[in-house]
């Protein structure tokens, strides 16, 4: 028991060493942890104590250099202003006397004349160098120029014979000015209503070209361009530049266009030729007219609407039946076809005339017998044969087969049989 007892006693006794000693540790602990504080409390002030006395040295230094700068700046100043006034002095001394000299080479030279007209000294002065070494330079080289000349009487005598040229030359030109002015007021002269007639020709007919192009539901310009560019009229001597200009249009929603290959078709520049030569034809003279294929590339409306307007310009009657020049012509139409039905056919001046060519045709010149083809027109004549069926239906003979029932008669107007009537005649 003793022994527990003691033992028990000595258990106790450690834990309470044990706490004091912990106890104690931990005191030590935290006051090594505030002595390392303080520590580096006292370092950090030690730094910046160090630096602010570093950067109060190098202020001070620094001040020291900024006052001696200011110093030589001052004497600098000083140096300077004596330098500007001295300048100064020079500037206006070197002022007077370039006022001097400029009245005194106004005197001597002057730039202008009495009117206040500049001389060409003006312009001799401003070829000159502008730089001191340049003026020093071009005088070097005047005296090496005037040292080198020799005396030459045939150098004088070939300077007067230039300068007497010269002068007849100018004179010459002076006369050929005014022989050009007087040239020009002649042209003038001739050009002027030549111009005015062309003019008046160009608007009759573009009045014409207009009226025919607007029958046919389009709309046309003709315009006389005389080369004039911006209103330069120096350019109207420029011929080559002249000429006819023609605009169209062809649809209603369109503006009018110049004729040209690349923005009208083939049939729409058709139709714009013909017209624009029916309008020359009422104001030229001529004993015919011969046109090939114009009537190709046409639609059949625009076909027929030319060629009425064909025909209704070449079988006008004339207008005045004592002048031998108000016909209108004959005019010839060469086409390999024509539209059917052409109402314009019945015309009684219209005239068609065929070229026939084939195996049927005269083999030899020899077979051309005039006697034999009067003989077969006279018996293939309407009025022959009309006459044998009058004959043959008075003796109770039909003269004419009758049609199969089946088969219907061809539709023939009897314009059509008219005019191959009138062809068969005219090809016999």
């Amino acid at each position: 028991e003793l022994e527990e007892s003691a033992s028990k006693d000595n258990v106790a006794e450690k834990e309470s060493i044990l706490r004091k000693l912990k106890s104690q540790v931990k005191n030590n602990i935290d006051q090594l942890e505030i002595a390392a504080s303080s520590h580096n409390d006292m370092m950090k002030i030690t730094y910046t104590s160090a630096g602010v006395k570093m950067t109060e040295d190098g202020l001070s230094e620094r001040k020291r250099r900024v006052t001696e700068n200011l110093a030589d700046k001052r004497a600098e100043h000083s140096a300077l202003e004596e330098r500007m006034a001295q300048v100064t002095r020079q500037f206006n001394e070197a002022k007077r006397q370039m006022r001097d000299l400029k009245t005194k080479a106004d005197s001597v030279a002057p730039m202008k004349d009495a009117d206040g007209n500049e001389l060409p000294l003006k312009a001799q002065l401003e070829e000159l160098p502008e730089t001191l070494d340049e003026v020093e330079a071009t005088i070097e080289e005047a005296v090496a120029k005037i040292n080198s000349i020799q005396h030459n009487p045939s150098v004088l005598r070939l300077y007067e014979e230039r300068k007497r040229e010269i002068e007849e030359t100018r004179r010459e030109m002076e006369g050929l000015s005014e022989a050009q002015n007087a040239k020009r007021t002649h042209m003038d002269s001739l050009r002027i209503p030549w111009e005015n007639s062309l003019i008046n020709v160009v608007n009759k007919v573009n009045v014409l070209f207009g009226q025919y192009m607007a029958e046919l539901g389009n709309a046309g310009e003709v315009t006389l361009e005389n080369g004039v560019v911006d209103g330069d009229s120096e350019q109207w001597a420029n011929f080559k530049d002249w000429g006819v200009q023609i605009k169209v249009r062809f649809r209603e929603k369109s503006s009018l266009q110049v004729l040209t290959a690349q923005v009208q078709s083939g049939g729409e520049r058709s139709v714009s030729t013909i017209m624009y030569l029916m309008a020359l034809q009422e104001l030229m003279v001529s004993p015919f007219r011969c046109v090939d294929e114009i009537n190709q590339g046409l639609d059949e409306r625009n076909e027929r609407l030319v060629f009425k307007r064909i025909v209704t310009n070449s079988t006008k009657p004339p207008t005045d039946q004592l002048d031998k020049r108000s016909h209108c012509g004959q005019y010839f139409l060469i086409t390999p076809k024509l539209l059917p039905n052409l109402t314009d056919m019945e015309n009684e001046n219209v005239t068609i005339l065929f070229i026939f060519n084939g195996p049927y045709n005269f083999k030899h010149f020899s077979d051309w017998n005039t006697d034999k083809f009067l003989a077969d027109r006279k018996r293939s004549s309407p009025d022959s044969v009309e006459e044998e069926e009058e004959e043959a239906l008075n003796q109770g003979i039909a003269g004419v087969k009758e049609e199969p029932q089946d088969l219907p008669e061809p539709d023939i107007s009897t314009n059509q049989r008219k005019n191959k009537r009138k062809s068969r005649r005219i090809s016999d």
